[in-house]
């Protein structure tokens, strides 16, 4: 081989090193970035049952079980226990002002 052809060849392996470098190089955050769209995608639309794991919903079926949750309707729903929690306080305070006032000449504390 004369020693243009050994040049040439120099040049060929290394535009080919060259490739090969900026590929990894280049790959590696793109790995990185599908990676967290994946987990992105499967945090918002959710993931479907498969053999031994359960179904994990998405955030819009999230957010439709929270909002389902705040608004009365006569279920067993924390906004219903937050309403008759309330409704209960503020009969025990009637109760306890009544109970009071029917007691004259009894100081507050003993």
């Amino acid at each position: 081989m004369t020693l243009e052809q050994w040049a040439a060849a120099g040049v060929v392996l290394g535009a080919i090193l060259s490739a090969l470098t900026l590929a990894v190089t280049v790959s590696r955050p793109l790995r990185r970035l599908a990676r967290q769209n994946e987990e992105f995608r499967q945090d918002w639309y959710g993931v479907p049952a498969r053999p031994g794991h359960d179904a994990v919903p998405g955030v819009p079926e999230r957010l439709r079980r929270i909002e389902a949750e705040l608004h009365p309707d006569g279920r067993g729903t924390l906004r219903n226990a937050v309403n008759d929690a309330e409704r209960r306080l503020k009969h025990v305070e009637s109760r306890l002002d009544d109970h009071l006032r029917a007691r004259p000449g009894r100081t507050s504390g003993r």
